[in-house]
């Protein structure tokens, strides 16, 4: 529940912001998170991904599924000895 007052707080307190400093704190946070060069995932393998590593491998996934390179859940599970009901 804490986490959730903390938001409430910030979300508050941008909106006593004026227009004009709302938006210029909107276009820093944009700003920041389209040239951020800091970790933000890792890998299952726990490698740490910058954002570009983590788009490049989110579109490279999708190119994947595009070109029929997937395989089901149902797959997958048997593959990796699961019961797919059980899922």
């Amino acid at each position: 529940m804490m986490e959730l007052t903390s938001i409430d707080t910030i979300y508050n307190d941008i909106m006593l912001l004026s227009d004009s400093d709302r938006f210029k704190l909107y276009n820093r946070m944009k700003k920041e998170y389209y040239n951020n060069s800091e970790i933000v995932a890792l890998t299952t393998d726990g490698k740490s991904l910058t954002l570009e590593q983590y788009r490049s491998r989110v579109h490279t996934g999708i190119e994947q599924c595009l070109e029929g390179k997937s395989i089901s859940l149902e797959d997958l599970s048997i593959e990796l000895g699961y019961n797919y009901e059980e899922l």
